[in-house]
């Protein structure tokens, strides 16, 4: 039978070796922030980008075993807060597993853990309440890729790690949302963010170009195409000028995969492009008149990212 205190415990004692301590100090030599980061790899850390945002910082990362790492900042991507360091020696610990957007389900137990005040490590137990979620920003942009959960997301633990019970790395933990739930960006995008920032200098974030809603494919046609899903999107509006209408989407498609992926979604759409660099082309199959047709999308950025400090939208 479990036990799952002890479980919890186990998980917790797996997490802060993953879990660092982040602390900038800003040039005047007085103004101090701390917060939570995440071994991303053996020299990188995650964490967000109000701990080391607003000037020039001296940033130090302290890991589980006590030892103080010297860090430079690699870059911070304007959308999500996600900020990759980097660190001036190599840190003995394997990263953390991941567990895949998929298997991300609701109901999901939880651990939140954080280490913001360099003292001792903290956690919040939950479960996960809503997966691949989008939210909308100020500015009309979307944030695809979202778990909520009602682990409790504070600053102690913001942008440290949300863990599963078999010790795999679920997300970064966000921010606290509403009616006692928190925002967490996914392992699985977040990780995605941190290598295109590491490699490129930038992450991608791709735009359609054309809104929709999510549809149930007629069994009749799954049957009659061999398909293995039975979800789409319905194409309602195509921006002109934008990558749907350069790649021929019309009204009236339903978008059914992007590179040989399913995308039951608008968010699942955005986040299989975003994989893939500006410039590039990507096939886009979609079911029209009852055929498909595979179609080539450009993958752009979404162009009111500039407004964030980053380049690129709408849908």
């Amino acid at each position: 039978m479990l036990d799952l205190g002890e479980t919890l415990k186990s998980v917790v004692e797996l997490a802060r070796r993953q879990v660092v301590h982040v602390r900038a100090l800003e040039a005047d030599g007085e103004t101090v922030t701390f917060g939570s980061g995440v071994i991303l790899d053996h020299t990188h850390v995650l964490t967000n980008a109000q701990v080391v945002s607003g000037g020039e910082k001296k940033v130090t990362v302290r890991t589980a075993n006590g030892r103080k790492y010297d860090a430079q900042l690699v870059g911070v991507d304007p959308l999500y807060f996600v900020t990759v360091l980097e660190l001036d020696g190599w840190v003995p610990y394997e990263p953390m597993p991941l567990m895949g957007i998929d298997e991300a389900a609701t109901g999901l137990p939880v651990v939140a853990v954080g280490n913001a005040a360099g003292v001792e490590y903290n956690a919040s137990f939950g479960i996960i309440s809503g997966v691949d979620r989008t939210i909308y920003r100020p500015e009309r942009l979307p944030v695809d890729g979202l778990l909520i959960t009602d682990a409790r997301v504070h600053p102690g633990n913001a942008a440290g790690a949300l863990v599963s019970l078999d010790g795999r790395l679920v997300g970064i933990n966000g921010i606290p949302w509403q009616n006692g739930l928190s925002l967490c960006v996914h392992a699985d995008v977040a990780w995605r963010l941190a290598n295109q920032i590491i490699d490129y200098g930038q992450a991608t974030h791709a735009w359609l170009g054309f809104s929709g809603e999510p549809e149930v494919i007629d069994q009749a046609v799954v049957d009659l195409f061999s398909l293995s899903f039975d979800r789409g999107v319905s194409v309602m509006h195509v921006a002109p000028g934008g990558p749907g209408e350069a790649a021929g989407v019309q009204v009236g498609d339903l978008v059914v995969r992007v590179a040989d992926r399913p995308v039951p979604s608008l968010g699942a759409t955005r986040r299989v492009l975003s994989q893939y660099r500006v410039g590039d082309t990507v096939p886009l199959l979609v079911l029209r008149d009852d055929e498909l047709v595979e179609l080539k999308m450009p993958v752009r950025e979404m162009p009111r990212l500039q407004r964030l400090g980053g380049e690129g939208a709408s849908s």
